[in-house]
């Protein structure tokens, strides 16, 4: 499903966020600018303010400059878009399972097995919506 070769890094969210770029797993110096990143990835594209990320980590600024900064090591650093207050996952710049499975991308729901990002407790609400459209797809 997803090219190795390509200029897109791909986001794994189903049974564990990790993301790989050019076939190689990224490598991130602190946990809290991974789950930066995973929230961004949460949100699908949509703006998340400033405060809300700092509600969910305590050290935000010290998060988001490590992001930065891994994202810079490896070259991938158009895959977030900050705005005045605001961040985003730039949609364009990345391949992700979830993203596939919402798209009904043929075959993506195969790699899901009804876990979403499980190391962050508030991906369930997530889990839940994907629970909900993957068994009512299967109805149809």
């Amino acid at each position: 499903m997803f090219d190795i070769t390509s200029d897109k890094v791909y986001v794994k969210t189903f049974g564990g966020f990790d993301l790989y770029y050019q076939g190689e797993l990224i490598y991130f110096s602190s946990s809290k600018a991974k789950e930066l990143l995973a929230i961004l990835v949460d949100w699908s594209g949509k703006e998340v303010t400033l405060s809300h990320l700092a509600e969910i980590l305590q050290s935000f600024h010290l998060a988001w400059h490590r992001l930065k900064q891994t994202l810079k090591k490896y070259g991938i650093e158009k895959i977030v878009i900050k705005g005045r207050g605001t961040y985003a996952i730039n949609k364009e710049a990345v391949v992700c399972d979830s993203y596939d499975m919402v798209r009904q991308v043929k075959g993506a729901s195969n790699f899901f097995v009804g876990e979403y990002m499980p190391e962050y407790s508030w991906a369930e609400v997530t889990l839940s919506n994907l629970i909900r459209d993957y068994f009512d797809e299967g109805e149809s």
